[in-house]
């Protein structure tokens, strides 16, 4: 299964994980300069839990993250800290604060406790 393709989006989105904080709202991942070009993923958070998650740009999207195709996959391979990456600017936000606030600790958390993700073993980049 190839990284950010339709069927590996809907598989992370679909697999089991904690909450990631207890936001809700829209929202749209955009990474550029990967084997297909520029891609959207949006993901749809209810109390910190994906409720959803699918290729294309939602609208009415309360945040929205940016970011080169290299920093996707190591950050999906927990390599990167977030939170390093947004101070360094690979990692651009806009959007709701209180959102990205909320999201970023449990984010970090995953790539502090280390361990492969779910479906690395089933990936391709």
């Amino acid at each position: 299964m190839r990284f950010l393709s339709e069927d590996f989006v809907s598989k992370w989105g679909a697999a089991p994980r904690s909450a990631l904080g207890t936001g809700s709202g829209l929202v749209v991942i955009k990474v550029d300069g990967g084997p297909d070009g520029k891609i959207s993923v949006t993901l749809e958070l209810s109390e910190g839990l994906i409720v959803s998650a699918y290729l294309g740009s939602g609208r009415g999207r309360d945040l929205e993250l940016t970011m080169p195709y290299e920093l996707a996959v190591e950050l999906f391979l927990r390599q990167a800290d977030p939170a390093a990456e947004y101070m360094k600017g690979r990692l651009k936000m806009s959007g709701d604060m209180k959102l990205w606030l909320d999201l970023l600790p449990s984010w970090r958390k995953l790539f502090t406790d280390g361990g492969e993700p779910q479906l690395a073993g089933e990936t391709s980049f």
